[in-house]
């Protein structure tokens, strides 16, 4: 039974990355055997390695550096896996991946003749590739191999303290701070100048609500003069400082702590509401009853954003893309767009922010959403399974650039002299320890920050973008 991905390398020189490779293949739920791994998906330790290669593996892969390429033991693995090739005309069952430098022309003669997939570019597009390519030839998955599967592996292999730090480590969150100028908090007593119930107009010019008989708002009550109904006025106006009531230092005695923080949030959330509209986003209506908004190909062109990255460094991402989808039996081949979009969630504990969460839609002309959810569903799996947590960190802080116009703050008119801006740099913490896990892993993983986007990834139009688009430029 053919079914597990072998893993052959370099001992010890190349265990780093084999270790690292061996880990995201089986996170990716395929067999994967290596002399590292072993049990990982509960399978034993193959004692006749070339009885394994020639009745057990499904794709050799062979980890291509300047040591394997003239290492005895890696190179009699590859001997076994050419004659398996050469015997059962299996295609492609041999997969070199290199890893270093080493010249095509000085490659082994078992690997003359087939194309390496060059992780000597960034361990990322590599491991792309790969993936890309066991699913093409359809290697099986097993549910023994899966992120619980490699996380149970190496809680007991390692431990939690393996690769634990005292040097300490920042990370950025996804709120974005928010500023209310003044911070002040209006509380408008309404009074009707005929009998009847007391019920304002919807429609109004700044952010605001009916609470009971009293208009809350950010705006004073000259930002309201006719336009609350032809017979609602506003007899009394109080003004609260917004700090010392979400830190409970003033109660009002029309209600409680808690119901003002509420009142606050409510109005940040209208706040965002009218941004929206004033910007002319558009959005799609989440489940949750939440707007995501998103760039169109109008609004955004080819979808190219430039903005600061997380190390302070100038950069730049696509937030909106194509994936080219095949012809069906019941519809033609086409384009299919995918768009990068946010969400805001108003928060005012422990500070007033933004709560940012990303999403992405999938269009056809570049501006209305399909209206098929299990489509969107299975399309947002599909073009979203390789990004890692710096591409959705990075495109939300190119999401917040092109909100802001490149400026460090969006700024909302919530009255005539009131705004609420949010700040387009997102909140960081400092974590007193670090962890690695392992050193060269890490590494990898700058280097995955510094990827190009491939084919499945592309921007509308590449005719005028530099090659390194999506790098950080010194």
């Amino acid at each position: 039974m053919r079914d597990m991905v072998f893993i052959s390398h370099a001992n010890p020189e190349d265990n780093d990355f084999t270790l690292w490779l061996a880990l995201q293949v089986a996170r990716a739920g395929y067999p994967v055997w290596c002399d590292l791994t072993k049990l990982l998906g509960g399978e034993d330790f193959w004692k006749d390695i070339e009885h394994a290669i020639r009745e057990r593996t499904a794709k050799f892969v062979y980890v291509l550096s300047r040591t394997s390429n003239i290492k005895d033991g890696p190179l009699q693995e590859l001997q076994v896996a050419a004659n398996v090739s050469r015997d059962t005309k299996f295609q492609d069952f041999i997969i070199p991946i290199l890893i270093d430098e080493l010249p095509p022309r000085e490659f082994s003669i078992q690997l003359a003749r087939l194309n390496a997939i060059p992780f000597n570019k960034g361990w990322a597009s590599g491991l792309k590739d790969l993936l890309a390519k066991l699913d093409l030839d359809g290697i099986t998955r097993s549910p023994n191999f899966s992120p619980a599967a490699v996380a149970t592996w190496w809680r007991d292999h390692f431990g939690a303290a393996q690769g634990v730090s005292a040097e300490g480590e920042q990370y950025l969150s996804n709120w974005f701070p928010v500023h209310i100028r003044p911070s002040r908090l209006y509380v408008h007593s309404l009074s009707r100048t005929q009998i009847g119930k007391i019920e304002i107009q919807s429609d109004l010019p700044y952010p605001g609500f009916q609470h009971e008989h009293y208009l809350v708002s950010f705006a004073p009550a000259s930002d309201f003069s006719g336009r609350l109904g032809d017979t609602i006025v506003i007899t009394e106006s109080k003004t609260y400082a917004i700090e010392r009531q979400l830190g409970g230092q003033e109660i009002p005695g029309f209600c409680s702590t808690k119901e003002m923080k509420g009142f606050v949030s409510r109005l940040l959330a209208l706040s965002w509401d009218k941004f929206i509209r004033d910007k002319g986003l558009s959005s799609y209506l989440l489940a949750n009853g939440s707007k995501c908004i998103y760039p169109t190909t109008v609004q955004l062109g080819d979808g190219v954003v430039s903005f600061k990255g997380a190390s302070g460094k100038k950069a730049s991402r696509n937030l909106i893309g194509y994936k080219t989808v095949k012809a069906t039996a019941s519809e033609d081949e086409y384009r299919r767009l995918w768009h990068f979009g946010l969400s805001a969630v108003p928060l005012v504990h422990p500070t007033p922010a933004f709560a940012m969460k990303a999403h992405v839609v999938f269009t056809k002309d570049g501006s209305l959403v399909l209206d098929n959810k299990r489509l969107l569903h299975s399309a947002r799996r599909s073009q979203c399974k390789d990004w890692w947590n710096d591409d959705w960190r990075d495109r939300m802080l190119a999401a917040m650039a092109w909100l802001s116009s490149g400026n460090s703050e969006i700024g909302i008119s919530v009255g005539t002299d009131s705004f609420v801006t949010i700040a387009t740099e997102p909140i960081g913490f400092n974590s007193p320890v670090s962890y690695r896990d392992p050193d060269t892993e890490l590494d990898a993983l700058d280097e995955m920050a510094d990827e190009e986007e491939d084919d499945d990834d592309d921007p509308l139009s590449t005719e005028d973008q530099p090659k390194n688009s999506d790098r950080e430029s010194n």
